[in-house]
């Protein structure tokens, strides 16, 4: 009993294994009376994507392909637009579903893929590419249109470095990240003050792209979609407080800069001083 229990459970595993075989068609490669080849079906309406808000845009692409003799894979890939030398690259949908369409005439498979926005770095031109595993010839291959999704938006501010000595002059150099390039104010004592303007005591610098060294043995690279600002202070008072706003093109956000102000070395000494000949008396 036990060895036919065994042949059945070996059966059983076979015929789940060999399963999708089915979904198998018979071509030729002279085109009669079944071609082999990939073809695209249907893909995204070019006119339903366009430009999302930064964190809350969500972008819903599709694409299908028929191919004979057997199902494709589909890829979903990627170009920045923040570069013009930018590879494709596959990227990993939030959401994705597939679908599997077994026919004698043609095997179809569609694809669904969610975008979401969370960084300004989506921005840039998607695809997707449907080919028949272990088959190398162009006519495996396929493609859709590409589509280009634009995200617009602020992200949030990120402090580079600041130095703020007490009764001394400072600085405070910021990182602004936004698409398209923001508006920035600096809200200090003296009222509001913007790029390449100044005050008695504050200055801002003009809006610069923010750039960074990738690799050591070439030159500085941008950095996508960032700016730096930096607030030039003579003589730093200990109560100053510093606040930025910054104008895109869907809305102002408001932040406050955390900073600490550092005291001087003679108030230090002052202090211990003072510390000493009470304990003194």
């Amino acid at each position: 009993m036990k060895p036919l229990f065994t042949f059945l459970t070996v059966l059983v595993l076979c015929n789940c294994s060999s399963a999708d075989n089915s979904c198998q068609a018979t071509c030729t490669h002279d085109g009669y009376p079944m071609p082999c080849g990939v073809w695209l079906k249907n893909e995204t309406k070019s006119g339903s994507l366009g430009t999302y808000a930064l964190n809350s845009g969500v972008a819903k692409l599709h694409c299908s392909f028929s191919s004979l003799p057997e199902p494709v894979q589909i890829q979903w890939m990627f170009r920045p637009s923040d570069s013009v030398t930018a590879q494709w690259r596959e990227f990993p949908c939030a959401k994705k579903e597939e679908h599997k369409n077994c026919q004698k005439e043609e095997i179809i498979v569609e694809s669904h893929c969610e975008v979401r926005m969370n960084s300004l770095k989506m921005s840039g031109t998607y695809k997707c590419a449907a080919t028949i595993p272990n088959h190398h010839d162009q006519r495996y291959r396929a493609f859709s249109s590409e589509f280009a999704i634009n995200v617009v938006g602020i992200e949030p501010v990120r402090l580079i470095s600041s130095h703020l000595p007490m009764n001394k002059n400072g600085e405070i150099n910021l990182e602004v990240c936004a698409n398209p390039r923001p508006e920035v104010f600096w809200h200090t004592i003296d009222g509001i003050i913007t790029p390449e303007k100044s005050s008695d005591r504050f200055a801002v610098t003009a809006l610069t792209p923010r750039t960074a060294l990738k690799v050591q043995s070439e030159p500085l690279a941008a950095v996508p979609y960032c700016y730096r600002t930096s607030l030039l202070i003579h003589k730093v008072h200990e109560n100053d407080e510093f606040h930025m706003s910054i104008r895109g093109e869907l809305n102002i956000v408001h932040e406050k800069i955390t900073v600490k102000v550092k005291s001087s070395n003679t108030e230090n000494c002052l202090l211990l001083m003072i510390v000493l000949l009470v304990f003194a008396f």
